[in-house]
């Protein structure tokens, strides 16, 4: 019995299959272009393409403890992306996205047990295009080969 992937943002792989459940709805995707604006004596600006800008994606998951895809387990996974800041590969059905950073997300705490321990939730996820140079990690690992 196989597992049913269709997509992943790093280590949260969503799937459909009786085994698991975490699917993602209210996808956007937001494409952008970068312009500088000149100012012209007399005369409306005159706008220059400088290239694209970063594409942004949001989506929210659901996380259930009825389909084996617990918060308990994913909101630690998501709190240490946020935290680190690495970028993650994102795949969403056959679209191959690229690295992106997650900027920011909002939990909605649906449900708990007699205990209150959250047992669903919905999660939006914003994410940004990552460009693959973090500034922070770059010094650290400058800082570690001079004083290694």
């Amino acid at each position: 019995m196989g597992i049913g992937v269709f997509g992943m943002f790093g280590a949260v792989v969503f799937t459909c299959a009786q085994v698991q459940v975490l699917t993602f709805r209210e996808l956007q995707v937001q494409r952008s272009a970068r312009f500088a604006s000149h100012d012209v004596l007399g005369q409306k600006p005159v706008a220059e393409y400088i290239g694209p800008g970063a594409t942004t994606v949001s989506l929210t998951i659901q996380l259930r403890n009825q389909y084996n895809s617990p918060p308990s387990i994913y909101l630690p996974i998501l709190q240490t992306i946020l935290e680190t800041g690495k970028p993650q590969t994102l795949v969403l059905g056959p679209d191959y996205f690229g690295d992106y950073i997650l900027e920011s997300y909002s939990e909605q705490r649906l449900y708990h047990t007699g205990i209150g321990l959250c047992s669903g939730a919905d999660v939006q996820l914003s994410l940004r295009e990552s460009s693959g140079f973090n500034l922070v990690e770059s010094a650290l690992e400058a800082a570690n080969a001079i004083f290694s």
